[in-house]
């Protein structure tokens, strides 16, 4: 049979006789019936409310920088730059800057360039040791420490362009733990090197410095506020308690005041406070969080929470999602979240609502980028995969990330 008569025969079948109906008779519900399609559909309609505010995005890869594992990769607040630590991982010892520790001969410090849209990472330049990775950057540069031969600490900011170094603290003091505030601010916990605390060292724009001395409490990795002025640091006493401080660090007269504080733990040691900020960064230059918060993973609670320390329940924690291991937020104000079972987006206002947003635990970093507004961190053993990723243009009901490149 030719094509021409297949065409015509299934055009046959397909058109009903105009005198007689083909289909079959409607077939009337029973009430058993209708009840469960309501049920059905007003569920549906449930699943539809709950999702139809979610983060919906399109994710590509950008490439893959080498890691040692410890400190996350910190990125430029453009998103254009990242810093990465590479070679044998220092011990934790050496990151809590304890006596004696010094990071290995062979530990360097990567920037790399993040190109354009598919174009893939591009490394600009090395950094060897002794120098360690902080947490912290502005569009400018990242911060460093460098421990020195005698016990001392310096700290240095490396420029992302061309990966000159200027040292901000150079003294014979143990210096570590440094954070980038508003307006060229500083602040760092600084110790002398026969003493074991670590008291809370700021300076302002102007050049001058202010100290809050331990007094029996070790003061640790202080975070500036990207909404403010303020200023926070974690105070473990030495009945092994740990509170979160937060202070208004606008000048000296204002650190003088009283400040907020809440208890996250009893029992705790120093390691529990790097433990609590191990992936986050203290990046300025982004986009400020919705109020005035500190976001920190809880070591009992073992998920993110929020300490809004302006707010009317100031003496309360925020849980987030639980098993969540780090939180940015979305374009929304809404919360991304790192768990083991993959990347979630969780509501703001309703923290009920939690959708899996992909199905790798990877960690998102707001840029100020509108075509790279997040990267997407992938840390494996020896490396560190970058994908981009931004919400979509025109959101659907579903909440699948569609992969690119």
């Amino acid at each position: 049979m030719n094509r021409r008569c297949c065409i015509l025969i299934l055009a046959a079948i397909a058109i009903p006789s105009c005198h007689e109906s083909k289909w079959p008779k409607r077939t009337q519900l029973t009430a058993s019936q209708a009840q469960a399609i309501n049920e059905i559909a007003s569920r549906q309609n449930e699943i539809n409310d709950a999702t139809k505010g979610a983060f919906r995005g399109e994710v590509w890869t950008v490439g893959a920088i080498p890691w040692n594992a410890t400190v996350m990769p910190i990125a430029s607040p453009q998103g254009r730059w990242i810093a990465t630590a590479s070679g044998t991982a220092p011990s934790n010892a050496c990151l809590m800057a304890l006596d004696g520790s010094l990071p290995p001969t062979d530990s360097e410090i990567e920037i790399w360039e993040l190109l354009p849209g598919f174009s893939g990472a591009r490394h600009q330049t090395t950094l060897t040791a002794p120098l360690l990775l902080t947490n912290a950057a502005d569009a400018e540069g990242f911060l460093v420490e460098a421990p020195q031969s005698n016990g001392s600490r310096w700290i240095g900011k490396v420029d992302w362009r061309t990966g000159t170094t200027t040292w901000l603290v150079q003294d014979d003091q143990v210096n570590a733990m440094p954070t980038l505030g508003p307006q060229n601010r500083l602040a760092w916990s600084t110790r002398s090197r026969d003493e074991r605390l670590f008291s809370l060292a700021v300076r302002f724009q102007d050049g001058r410095e202010f100290s809050i001395p331990s007094n029996g409490s070790d003061w640790l990795i202080p975070t500036w506020s990207s909404r403010s002025m303020r200023l926070s640091a974690w105070r473990l006493s030495p009945e092994g308690v740990l509170r979160l401080i937060s202070m208004d660090a606008t000048d000296s007269q204002t650190l003088t005041q009283p400040a907020k504080q809440i208890s996250v733990m009893t029992g705790a040691s120093r390691w529990d406070a790097f433990t609590a900020t191990g992936n986050q960064t203290s990046v300025q230059g982004l986009a400020p969080p919705p109020v005035e918060e500190v976001m920190f993973y809880h070591p009992t609670q073992q998920r993110m929470s929020v300490w809004m320390p302006t707010g009317i329940n100031s003496d309360q924690l925020v849980s987030l999602a639980p098993d969540s291991i780090d939180a940015v937020h979305d374009d929304q104000g809404n919360f991304l979240l790192t768990l083991p079972r993959g990347l979630h987006w969780q509501s703001l206002t309703d923290l009920r609502n939690i959708v899996r947003v992909d199905h790798i635990p990877v960690y998102a970093r707001p840029t100020t980028d509108p075509m790279r507004p997040f990267m997407l961190l992938d840390p494996g053993r020896n490396v560190v995969r970058i994908r981009g990723m931004r919400p979509a243009q025109q959101p659907t009901d579903s909440t699948k990330i569609t992969s690119g490149n």
